[in-house]
């Protein structure tokens, strides 16, 4: 065993890594050293004469995996092979010995993305209802209902005992099991479920894996599903050589089906389980810990434990209201430029919010002051699909010789507009010279054409004359209007239900919205071409180097495993934390685990803003703090609200400018 293996290891951490045989369960505390814990684990059984092949340990992410096997290569000269995710470790074991399952395929498949996926859906539905362009057809819908099936062990003979809709998705979901076992293809959630079947149905591969794997280690268990439990259970060998490690507090995936009740029943699984709490924290102050001890004491569903820390007690943490998001983002933007003043890299910083909608309004002051930054997990908002494409649609109404513009609108709606139909326009445009978008508009249409003309060109042509009469001022109405011509917002409506990401675009719509009435209230006389010149300029700053220092900006549930010296979590007010469409008990615990999860990110400061107003889909309506806020000690926070903030002008001017690297602000009283 190398001499340093258990160096610098806390009593309980010496705890977890020297266990040997049995179940055992660590909780472990944000900023506890869990890594730490696991790698040593893989690294202490290895030292004891456990091969290497014979653990088994499954995480989330190949990040995670990755950073793993590192430090048990380091640690003992050898790197672990089955260390992954849970979806690495079962495309290995299938490709092995799926044939033993006999429903037709083998060890050859083709594992199918979404898009492949979709297409297997519309041909199911053509073949059960004559056409795939059926009203009713829905792929990323029933795609969204099958995978919750299959995560739920549901099989197509039990599903669909309810509605008229639910039987049709049973249908069409056992034409899709059909169809991928006849093309020897598998989609994503197959790859755990086929495993669950294997083990299930073959007790001497079951046997197998167990002689195989003498030890199973699980990461972050609090986010498992039911069929992640399940093949925990199967992989679990007669002696329970199981490890599992996770936190309940930080449970905040319920939305793709994680249950933390398989961590807070791990014990009652397994008899003798060794229980191993990871309370120490070496990330954080004491402020900030004290913080987020008394907000998550307050959930009634988890462990009892008390994180502590030797580390100093730090600063309060920071409340400040605003009189409206562009204030807040102000506000966050002014303590960013304090930290700067104390030479504090923008690498140490971070901003977190609830909903990815929520980056607008800090990209624009960052743009517009040169801060460089990178958005986590996502893309910036003026880039986001839903947004170039309702862009492209004003960028008509001002400018119709845009062919661009024309062809994403083509592109983003179902036209029958091809590039042939689109060739012929812009030649028969040409002829008459007119911008085609106009030519599209005209009253002549059929006659400029020269005769009959498709009917879906037909149909395409009156929606453009539609989009055509929209009035171009006010700013914020005209913007309001096209989005319902274009009818965006419906689309997604219809799959809100079923499909996350839906959510997101039509929450990035109205913040779009918001941003049109924004702009017109602060100039009234502007025009839809100002606005579209101001979003341009905006847009069109590239202001982040992937080599240079710069801000991080991401969701609340993307900052999870990360950590940063200093964070600012924005929009800590009724509505977004807790979300409005958390109502529930259950919903509202993990709303503040997600809270928890964002202060306990932070190592030195944390400032929580909120606005008091904001724009709804055009309508400025009353915001509140969260309720969360009354939750923090008062000796643990200072709350920066004061009556000159609330009355903070509008017109807060801020100039950047760069020497040597360093950014200087000329700046007013707001600043």
């Amino acid at each position: 065993m190398p001499s340093d293996l258990l160096d610098n290891l806390t009593e309980t951490q010496l705890e977890a890594v020297t266990h040997i045989d049995g179940p055992m369960l660590v909780v472990a505390g944000a900023g506890s050293g869990k890594t730490r814990v696991v790698t040593r684990r893989i690294a202490y059984l290895i030292s004891k004469g456990v091969w290497p092949n014979q653990i088994l340990a499954m995480t989330f992410t190949n990040k995670a995996a990755n950073e793993m096997k590192e430090r048990v290569e380091q640690l003992v000269g050898v790197a672990p092979r089955w260390v992954g995710t849970f979806h690495s470790a079962c495309a290995k074991f299938l490709r092995q010995d799926l044939e033993k399952l006999g429903d037709g395929r083998n060890g050859n498949f083709t594992i199918y993305d979404s898009s492949d996926q979709q297409s297997v859906v519309k041909a199911c539905v053509k073949e059960l209802e004559g056409t795939e362009t059926s009203g009713r057809t829905n792929a990323n819908s029933i795609l969204s209902r099958i995978s919750r099936a299959k995560c739920a062990l549901v099989p197509p003979a039990t599903f669909g005992k309810g509605t008229p809709e639910d039987d049709r998705v049973a249908r069409v979901y056992k034409a899709y099991e059909k169809s991928l076992r006849q093309m020897n293809a598998v989609d994503f959630d197959d790859l755990l479920l086929l495993t669950v079947k294997l083990l299930e149905q073959r007790s001497d591969l079951r046997d197998i894996y167990h002689s195989r794997f003498r030890y199973l280690l699980i990461d972050e268990y609090q986010d498992t599903n039911r069929l992640q439990y399940r093949l925990m259970r199967l992989l679990t060998g007669p002696k329970h050589n199981v490890h599992v490690t996770g936190d309940p507090d930080q449970s905040i995936y319920s939305w793709r089906g994680a249950d933390y009740r398989n961590i807070m029943d791990f014990a009652k699984d397994f008899e003798n389980t060794r229980v191993v709490r990871l309370e120490q924290n070496y990330r954080s102050t004491k402020t900030i810990l004290a913080a987020s001890n008394a907000l998550i004491q307050n959930n009634t569903k988890r462990f009892e434990k008390e994180l502590f820390t030797d580390n100093d007690r730090g600063v309060q943490l920071t409340v400040k209201g605003a009189d409206n998001e562009r204030m807040e983002a102000l506000h966050v933007a002014q303590g960013i430029v304090t930290l700067r003043t104390r030479r504090v890299p923008l690498s140490e910083m971070a901003i977190f919010y609830r909903t990815n909608a929520q980056s607008r309004s800090f990209e624009e002051v960052f743009m517009r002051v040169g801060v460089p930054y990178q958005i986590v997990g996502g893309v910036r908002f003026y880039e986001r699909k839903e947004i170039k494409d309702i862009l492209a649609h004003l960028t008509l109404l001002g400018n119709p010789r845009d062919v661009v513009a024309l062809k994403r609108v083509v592109g983003c709606r179902s036209t029958g507009v091809g590039d042939k139909t689109l060739a012929r326009l812009l030649a028969r445009a040409n002829e008459a010279d007119i911008p085609v978008f106009d030519l599209l508009c005209s009253s002549d249409f059929k006659e400029l054409l020269g005769g009959r003309i498709p009917r879906k060109l037909a149909n395409f042509a009156a929606w453009c004359r539609d989009l055509a009469g929209v009035p171009r001022i006010p700013v914020g109405e005209c913007v309001r209007e096209v989005l319902g011509v274009v009818g965006l917002v419906d689309v997604y409506r219809n799959k809100s239900d079923t499909d996350p990401a839906a959510e997101d675009r039509i929450e990035n719509l109205e913040a779009f919205v918001d941003r049109a009435f924004e702009f017109e209230a602060a100039r009234p006389e502007a025009t839809l071409a100002d606005f579209l010149e101001d979003v341009a300029l905006v847009a069109d700053v590239d202001a982040w180097d992937s080599s240079a220092d710069c801000l991080s900006l991401m969701t609340l549930h993307s900052s999870k495993g990360l950590e940063f010296p200093h964070v600012f979590v924005a929009g800590v007010e009724e509505g977004y934390l807790p979300h409005q469409n958390s109502e529930a008990d259950w919903a509202v615990e993990e709303e503040r685990r997600l809270l928890y999860v964002g202060i306990t990110r932070a190592q030195k400061s944390v400032m929580l803003t909120y606005a008091r107003q904001r724009y709804t889909w055009g309508r400025l309506e009353p915001r509140g703090p969260s309720r969360f806020l009354s939750e923090l000690p008062p000796e643990t926070v200072t709350y920066d609200g004061t009556e000159d903030d609330r009355n903070d002008s509008e017109d807060a001017k801020v100039d950047a400018a760069t020497d040597d690297g360093e950014l200087y602000y000329d700046y007013d009283d707001t600043w």
